[in-house]
């Protein structure tokens, strides 16, 4: 008995194409060569950009809220170091946002990363140069690295923005003190005791230039 095969030629599987965009082509053509012209792109209509460009936003705000979840998950556990890329990806989708470069900011403080984070500080600052806590917080990062007149001068325009803090007062006075302006650093101890009777340190502080 004789058993007959079909002849079968090779099979290949169709690559789905997508609708909208321009296809990006996957393999390198010489474009050195003059009698291979290079990759054109087609020309597209204003409208169809615009559409494109807000979806693009769209999706941009959605990866970004994304990755703050994510950075905010390891965050919880105290897994910094793994939030860090989530967080850096989330203030790059979404790079007008003032929360995002705070957290950043925060989140590379944390690891040991002092110029990142006073580059993320000012990033926020640039966007909305009225943002008390972004003022605050370069100021801590700066104070940390004994520039204690760049500090006092955040912590001034902090207080100019939200007065009634009573923790910005006290830090301004220890980079006065710092800065070996005794009096101006006990006026501001002062303040911020009378802002926040409660406030231990500034009582401390005020203590101390007493003596």
């Amino acid at each position: 008995m004789t058993t007959s095969t079909k002849n079968q030629g090779p099979v290949t599987t169709a690559i789905p194409q997508r609708t909208g965009f321009q296809a990006i082509p996957t393999r390198i053509r010489d474009t050195r060569d003059s009698q291979v012209p290079p990759l054109v792109v087609e020309p597209m209509a204003e409208q169809q950009k615009a559409a494109i460009v807000a979806s693009l936003g769209e999706l941009s705000t959605k990866l970004a809220e994304i990755h703050r979840t994510t950075a905010e998950a390891y965050m919880s556990q105290g897994l910094y170091e793994q939030s860090l890329p989530h967080i850096e990806a989330a203030a790059t989708f979404a790079s007008g946002e003032v929360e995002y470069q705070m957290q950043l900011g925060f989140v590379r403080y944390v690891t040991g990363d002092d110029v990142g984070s006073i580059n993320a500080f000012n990033a926020g600052l640039a966007i909305d140069s009225n943002n008390a806590e972004g003022w605050f917080n370069l100021a801590m990062v700066l104070f940390g690295q004994s520039h204690f007149a760049e500090a006092e001068d955040c912590f001034r325009r902090a207080s100019e923005i939200e007065p009634s803090d009573s923790q910005t007062w006290n830090n301004r006075g220890v980079c006065l003190w710092k800065l070996q302006r005794v009096a101006d650093a006990k006026i501001c101890f002062q303040k911020a005791l009378q802002l926040d009777p409660n406030d231990q340190d500034a009582a401390f502080n005020v203590q101390s230039l007493s003596r």
